[in-house]
């Protein structure tokens, strides 16, 4: 019986034996290739944001709160704001802007990550759908923190602020806390020197 070319002797297929020189290769690229395409589909189809909801039982300041979820206390801080520190003008006036807005009020805060001190860095809305990080700085309650936001929406509501000179904005020349907590460090490095 007469056997096509392609098969050997034995009956193996030819087509498909790969000489030795070219199998290492081969599989070295074909897991190359696996993990490049499990790495772009980690990227692509990263998990949404965990999203909390509970109710506010503390007010640290003007961009810090507790929130009880299921008998446990986390500790949120309002993403892309910086509201005035205690013992800066405005902190109690802005402190008291947020516990007006959510202080024993059910909200929904979108977890984006922890800080340094174990906070968790949060979009914070109510149960109206109000973004109450954005309504902090329009209301002139807080500052657009741009070393850690990009936002146009944001920066325009500041501006808006400023410019309507409210809450914070109606001082001659307000401090951003950025400022005020470098010049408290500063003053601290002095007197321990």
């Amino acid at each position: 019986m007469n056997q096509p070319q392609w098969l050997g002797s034995s009956g193996e297929n030819l087509l498909l034996r790969i000489p030795k020189s070219y199998a290492m290769p081969t599989v070295f690229f074909r897991v190359i290739m696996c993990m490049l395409l499990c790495l772009f589909t980690q990227t692509i189809v990263a998990s949404p944001p965990k999203k909390i909801k509970g109710k506010v039982v503390r007010i640290i300041d003007g961009d810090t709160f507790e929130v009880l979820v299921k008998k446990e206390t986390v500790r949120i801080r309002l993403s892309a704001i910086d509201a005035p520190e205690k013992g800066q003008d405005y902190y109690q006036k802005s402190k008291q802007a947020l516990s007006d807005l959510c202080f024993n009020k059910i909200v929904t805060v979108e977890l984006l990550r922890k800080d340094r001190y174990q906070r968790w860095i949060g979009d914070v809305y109510s149960s109206k759908g109000e973004y109450i990080n954005g309504w902090m700085i329009a209301g002139g309650h807080a500052w657009h923190y741009t070393e850690y936001s990009k936002s146009a929406p944001l920066a325009a509501a500041q501006a808006t602020a400023k410019r309507n000179k409210l809450g914070l904005w109606k001082q001659a020349k307000p401090l951003a806390p950025w400022e005020f907590r470098a010049a408290k460090n500063k003053n601290r490095k002095k007197k321990a020197a």
